[in-house]
Order: C-alpha cells, then structure tokens, then sequence
C-alpha cells in the first residue's frame, strides 16, 4: 500500500515473520514531486506483536511514523517547504 504526503511517496508493507507471531512492517519514503523529488527519507521498520495489534493497524503505525518523518524533513528544510 502507498500513500502520498507533501511531495513524498510512503510504501508501507507487512508480513509475519517466521515464527508467525509478529508483524515485520516497513515503509521506504521516497520524494516524487518538487524540491523532495531526488530525496530519500530513512525507512521505516517495526515489529509488532500479532496478538496486540491487526495488519491494518500495525500499517498505519508505520505510515504515520513516515508522515511524521515526512514533516520532521520539512521542518529542517524550511527553504525547501
């Protein structure tokens, strides 16, 4: 799943890890448009415990810790914004 964000292009991901007990999300932030068009934000990754959270949610988490990424670049790059 992908979403857009100011100027970024956030692909989320999920799958179960090998004991199939816990999510393995990631997400890669890469800028398509204006001045974020050649920038690539550090990716995403986390690891969530299944019987806590669903993979709709564990991929949220990770796409609005790429949103807050996202707006953390923008805020050092304020000549850019």
């Amino acid at each position: 799943m992908a979403i857009e964000y100011r100027g970024f292009r956030i692909a989320t991901d999920a799958k179960a890890d090998a004991t199939d007990t816990q999510w393995v999300c990631s997400a890669k932030i890469e800028g398509y448009a204006g001045e974020a068009q050649d920038v690539t934000l550090p990716p995403v990754e986390l690891t969530i415990p299944k019987l806590k959270i669903d993979v709709l949610m564990a991929l949220s988490a990770v796409e609005h810790r790429g949103k807050d990424i996202v707006d953390e670049w923008r805020a050092a790059h304020p000549a850019l914004s």
